[in-house]
């Protein structure tokens, strides 16, 4: 797999290049957006493309984001730096969006987690009573050892969601960071 990974990508100077050729620079951004050029959104199959490109490596391999672009004009270096800095902005806001679900995702987790725990409580406490019962004591071990089950099953999701749960969009936060600070270039590409 590390081979298909060095075949996929150019390397210069210990630098993964990845490589993006459009006809315009427009085709990097989201046409539906309707706010001005330099503000718009991109597009998100270029978004994917770079976030799957980036993903294959570890997250300290040094990349960068290389534009081929067949239009003479995005080629001025105003326009090259509108690109860089279009890309670099897109992907510092999705790093905090990340970063907010990440702090609701806690929340969320420690509010299950007290939710979980009163239950726990309330149900080993249901189990201790009827553990005394002595009048129909098969009966009272049956329900008392439900109470148990639905006590810990009651803590599942909140343990799952402390543990667990988070590492997903924490990755996700750290390649959007990665990929906000890249550098990008912007090079005349084929004419098509």
């Amino acid at each position: 797999m590390n081979d298909q990974k060095t075949n996929r990508y150019k390397h210069e100077k210990g630098t993964i290049i990845v490589e993006v050729g459009v006809k315009k620079s427009r085709q990097l951004f989201n046409e539906r957006d309707p706010a001005p050029f330099r503000e718009r959104d991109l597009d998100p199959q270029f978004v994917t493309y770079l976030v799957s490109a980036v993903e294959e490596f570890s997250i300290g391999t040094k990349m960068k984001i290389r534009i081929m672009t067949a239009d003479e004009n995005d080629l001025k270096p105003e326009n090259s730096v509108i690109i860089s800095e279009a890309i670099q902005t897109y992907f510092k806001y999705e790093s905090k969006l990340a970063q907010s679900k990440l702090h609701r995702r806690y929340r969320t987790a420690r509010n299950f987690f007290i939710i979980g725990s009163l239950t726990l409580m309330a149900c080993l406490s249901v189990a201790q009573f009827m553990s005394t019962i002595q009048s129909a004591p098969v009966v009272a071990k049956i329900v008392s050892e439900g109470f148990v089950i639905i006590g810990w099953v009651a803590m599942w999701r909140p343990i799952e969601d402390l543990l667990y749960s988070w590492w997903p969009i924490r990755e996700q936060r750290l390649y959007f960071n990665k990929i906000a600070i890249m550098d990008v270039e912007v090079v005349a590409g084929p004419k098509t």
